[in-house]
């Protein structure tokens, strides 16, 4: 059997794994100087730290002053992979609450949410397939679809969705990831 590509790989561990293990294979490019994401044991002494984020896989710190960051659309198969992680997570939260005697999985206003989440990472995961190219303006289009999906997956989450450390958390280092990477774009 073939190699995998490295995105699937991205994705993959991204989903399973979470943010710290996927930012590990994440190829990087230089900018001194620049707020960066990394996994928080892999500082180097002295780094300004502006936000550390415990999560599953590892604790997660933005800072000042690093060599690097994720660069092209690597990061964006990282953040799909955490939305699928996030809609794995509402299948299950949901699949073990219930509403009289069905699950919540079975109400049609819950199944229009999922099958809007699920639609807009089918999008995203066709665009990236369809073009390899990494313009800019398509990977801010790429990353804000990501958030847009995740925000509306937390709300089926209810209160769950805004634990420190939860799927919440997890989905707002994902957005902060994006901005990061294009605030070193622009």
């Amino acid at each position: 059997m073939p190699d995998p590509a490295p995105w699937q790989e991205y994705r993959r561990v991204a989903r399973k794994q979470g943010v710290a293990p996927a930012l590990k294979l994440l190829p990087t490019a230089c900018r001194d100087g620049a707020i960066a994401a990394v996994p928080a044991g892999e500082l180097p002494a002295g780094t300004e730290i502006l936000r550390e984020a415990d999560l599953p896989g590892g604790a997660v710190a933005f800072a000042r002053g690093l060599a690097g960051d994720p660069a092209g659309l690597e990061l964006v198969w990282v953040r799909l992979g955490l939305s699928q992680g996030l809609l794995d997570e509402c299948l299950r939260y949901l699949g073990e609450r219930r509403s009289g005697e069905e699950s919540l999985l079975r109400k049609q206003m819950i199944q229009d949410c999922l099958a809007s989440a699920l639609n807009g990472q089918l999008a995203v995961e066709a665009d990236l397939l369809a073009d390899g190219s990494a313009a800019p303006a398509r990977a801010r289009y790429l990353h804000q679809c990501l958030s847009d999906v995740d925000r509306k997956l937390l709300g089926l989450l209810g209160a769950k969705g805004f634990l420190a450390g939860g799927p919440g958390e997890i989905a707002d280092v994902s957005e902060l990831l994006a901005s990061v990477h294009e605030m070193g774009t622009t």
